[in-house]
């Protein structure tokens, strides 16, 4: 494992090196550095007060998934932030798991209450992508060339159909899951280890708490906030769009929310990659640069845009993060030094 790990370490930084020096050379550094510079703050403020305010929509969430038992609104904050930090450094957004670890060793909760609330709240955000994709499609996704919207409409369409079948029939989805696993632990002779007997046990509690979870009454009004804390991430970045391009000459009338939900859409699509950069840095930035000059937008400001949009918020979500994870630690830290003594 710490083979593998180094060996992915190393391909993504080298990954990294080789995309962001490419992007570099297309662009000037003091650009970029006049671009950072010029930024218009009043709309930078307003992109962090946006950004908390979906930040409390998902503690909200968290919380409503949480029950019956209670978490105070800190300690929630603390958890949302830590895992907004983290879940971009690995691929496939693995890093979101930080959520688990962080309620389950430090905040006391159990594991399938922490995995089902996280399992639950994943599902609402790739369930609420779709029907952001289908708007965006429709009122700018017409005459973009080399592309069937009609396709692109109704892909998008299926996805919501599957992610809401998967919400609908998430126990019985679960339960064959962690039976092929169990299934698959017995063909390799790895049933009889006890770790590896309590993991399928402890995924089976999970699955079994999902059905509660999942009940009509709670799910509407979830998936109705999960809604407006993606269009709150939407707004707060189209904010910082205009925040960092007014300096260009462009106004709002001169942006296209709905192109900035592609343009973020297929840079964030490049998290699932199986190899990707550093914190995303390179294979972020190029999904971004292609997307928008796809759209017909000027290739020096896409490429100025999604530096600066990636250097910003990394910035603006790691501070958070790492501030939080200081306030979570620091209490661990003095009782051991105070143990020790």
């Amino acid at each position: 494992m710490t083979r593998s790990r180094t060996v992915y370490i190393a391909v993504s930084a080298v990954l990294s090196v080789a995309l962001v020096w490419f992007l570099l050379s297309q662009v000037k550094a003091e650009d970029i550095a006049q671009t950072l510079k010029q930024v218009y703050v009043p709309a930078l403020l307003l992109y962090a007060v946006v950004h908390l305010a979906s930040s409390w929509l998902k503690a909200w969430r968290y919380k409503r998934l949480l029950r019956p038992q209670p978490i105070s609104w800190a300690n929630m904050f603390l958890v949302t932030f830590i895992r907004g930090s983290l879940e971009d450094l690995l691929p496939a957004r693995i890093g979101s798991l930080s959520y688990i670890y962080v309620l389950n060793k430090r905040l006391g909760f159990s594991f399938e209450n922490a995995a089902s609330s996280f399992v639950v709240a994943f599902v609402l955000d790739f369930l609420t992508l779709s029907p952001f994709l289908v708007l965006a499609f429709a009122f700018a996704g017409f005459g973009l060339s080399g592309v069937s919207t009609a396709a692109w409409l109704v892909l998008a369409a299926v996805y919501f159909v599957l992610m809401l079948l998967l919400l609908w029939k998430i126990v019985p989805v679960g339960r064959f899951l962690v039976s092929a696993y169990a299934a698959l632990l017995r063909a390799f002779r790895l049933d009889r280890r006890e770790k590896i007997r309590l993991s399928v046990a402890k995924l089976s509690s999970t699955v079994d708490s999902l059905g509660a979870v999942r009940s009509p009454k709670t799910i509407f009004p979830l998936f109705f906030v999960s809604l407006l804390i993606r269009l709150g991430k939407y707004v707060s970045l189209f904010i910082l769009l205009y925040a960092l391009l007014r300096s260009h000459g462009l106004g709002w009338g001169d942006l296209s929310f709905w192109k900035t939900i592609l343009g973020l859409t297929g840079a964030e699509m490049t998290s699932a990659l199986p190899v990707k950069g550093l914190a995303d840095f390179g294979t972020w930035e190029s999904a971004w640069v292609l997307v928008f000059q796809w759209m017909g937008f000027d290739a020096r400001l896409a490429l100025l845009s999604g530096i600066g949009i990636h250097l910003v918020t990394n910035l603006w979500e790691y501070t958070l993060g790492f501030l939080s994870l200081l306030i979570l630690i620091v209490p661990y830290l003095a009782k051991s030094r105070r143990e020790r003594r």
